[in-house]
């Protein structure tokens, strides 16, 4: 019998502050963009995206088809001391519909446990990101950056590593501006600047 390809995929990107967590993120959903999928997160990127709205994950709306929702610093939208609030449920059961629009999720935190046990549950690859400390184009910037990855989808678990170079991602993002996709009030601040 043919294997169906997964029409989802919940990628969790773990890591200390600075080490390359965001910049991990960022590459993935620059990889799928070149794909020509539809790219939504809740930091400002440099290539073609928008902002996530949340009524739109949370219906399940149909122009999410097809789409990478990528949000950084996922504890702070769904923390694990919150379990059962309605933010926390509101955004496992995205995670646990997100697959009839073929939609799929990446996401950083710093520490696993930061983020709802329900989410952690059905996270499909998990990455730690671990900066070497390591300037290799001289510019004043650690930009050399070991990740492993976890990919829970395999029986046993596949466990590989690779280094990344981050010269050149660092020009496509800033993760100094991160929105509270449920307040949704730092939207029209980003729509009025672009």
């Amino acid at each position: 019998m043919k294997r169906r390809k997964q029409n989802n995929l919940v990628i969790g990107i773990k890591g200390l502050k600075g080490s390359g967590k965001t910049m991990m993120l960022t590459l993935l959903l620059y990889m799928e963009y070149r794909k020509g999928r539809k790219i939504y997160t809740n930091y400002e990127v440099f290539f073609p995206h928008e902002i996530i709205d949340v009524q739109k994950m949370i219906e399940l709306d149909a122009s999410l088809e097809n789409a990478v929702v990528g949000i950084s610093e996922l504890h702070l939208i769904c923390d694990a001391r919150r379990h059962g609030t309605k933010q926390n449920v509101l955004m496992s059961y995205f995670i646990l519909q997100s697959r009839h629009r073929d939609v799929d999720l990446y996401y950083d935190t710093q520490f696993d446990g930061q983020v709802d046990i329900r989410i952690r549950d059905n996270t499909d690859v998990n990455i730690v990101c671990e900066n070497l400390e390591i300037d290799t184009d001289h510019d004043g910037y650690d930009d050399l950056f070991r990740i492993i990855i976890q990919d829970r989808r395999k029986r046993p678990i596949k466990i590989s590593e690779k280094l990344i170079y981050g010269g050149k991602i660092f020009n496509l993002y800033n993760d100094k501006f991160l929105v509270d996709i449920f307040t949704m009030k730092d939207i029209n601040k980003l729509k009025k600047k672009g």
